[in-house]
């Protein structure tokens, strides 16, 4: 939602939202890609390829599932920033401080609740703290989140509009 803040006349800008959209578009394979790929390992990990007969139709199958729920999910809000803030509470948090605090944890010997693992642990508890509060402040404020303003010029582009 930065790009908004920029007037609709700035050639610049302009240029800077297409490759924004061009980024967007030919990262979004690989994320479906990478998707596919924990959701086949983790429920379907078991069946020796060999005798799967249902791979490919398993795989196109999933494939449009992350699609259509992509989808679904993008033309369910206007706004880009509630689903920025949901990777961020969600996926952000976790991975910065819930993930390298676990897997210290269990990477690391002796109990979980030595001295030595005492940071660990306080960081993990940290993160799923801020990742619960964060998404329960998502939740309360809802009708304050989707609060976008799209198509509408700021106002200062049109008082001093010095470009073109």
């Amino acid at each position: 939602d930065l790009l908004e803040n920029y007037c609709w006349s700035d050639d610049l800008m302009n240029v800077s939202r297409i490759s924004f959209s061009i980024t967007i578009l030919l990262t979004f394979p690989i994320e479906c890609f990478v998707a596919r790929e924990v959701i086949e390992n983790s429920f379907f990990s078991s069946l020796p390829s060999s005798e799967d007969r249902w791979r490919n139709i398993r795989h196109i199958g999933i494939s449009v599932f992350i699609v259509t729920v992509t989808y679904l999910i993008s033309m369910a809000t206007d706004c880009l920033g509630v689903v920025l803030e949901l990777n961020g509470v969600l996926a952000a948090v976790p991975l910065a401080y819930v993930l390298p605090a676990i897997s210290y944890l269990k990477l690391e010997e002796g109990s979980v609740f030595s001295h030595k693992k005492f940071p660990a642990l306080c960081l993990a508890f940290f993160g799923v703290g801020i990742a619960i509060s964060g998404l329960v402040l998502l939740i309360t404020n809802t009708n304050k989140v989707d609060t976008c303003s799209h198509g509408n010029e700021p106002l200062y582009c049109s008082l001093n509009n010095t470009v073109g």
